[in-house]
């Protein structure tokens, strides 16, 4: 009996944390708390909350990149998605051949362009869920692959 109930305890206690600290490495939903821990964990500073949509976080990155973590597909603050996007003004350098070639060459992201801005995107699905080391791998290839991206539209 106290065998049952000590399993029963440590599932109620799983279920319960963050996300990013489930014990058992599968995140199937974020929070913005969550988000923050994750960009806190890469040593990266946090400029703001709620600026992408409700469950966003955007934070600068120790090479100057300003990225945004936002939830998607969010039901009262817990979101089964993650978009990665970095923003950056667009000026006549930035055509649409160019963001064409730079979807083909760089396949890992979604490059568009929404009025003046020039974004570099990466999304998640946490369905099914996802291990923290997966996570942390999108991540680090999508924030090595923005300045790449950047190279293309602004490099003479």
């Amino acid at each position: 009996m106290f065998m049952k109930l000590s399993t029963l305890a440590l599932a109620a206690a799983a279920i319960s944390l963050p996300a990013f600290s489930q014990g058992s490495d599968i995140i199937t939903s974020v929070t913005e708390d969550s988000l923050t821990a994750f960009v806190e964990a890469q040593g990266h500073e946090v400029l703001g909350y709620g600026e992408a949509g409700d469950v966003s976080v955007r934070a600068e990155s120790d090479d100057g990149i300003v990225y945004y973590l936002t939830g998607t597909a969010c039901t009262d603050s817990v979101c089964t998605g993650i978009n990665m996007n970095a923003r950056f003004d667009a000026n006549d350098l930035v055509t649409f051949e160019k963001i064409n070639d730079a979807n083909i060459r760089r396949a890992a992201v979604s490059v568009w362009k929404l009025d003046n801005t020039l974004g570099i995107s990466r999304y998640v699905i946490l369905d099914g869920g996802m291990t923290e080391e997966n996570i942390q791998i999108n991540f680090d290839n999508f924030i090595a692959i923005v300045p790449t991206v950047i190279d293309m539209f602004y490099e003479e």
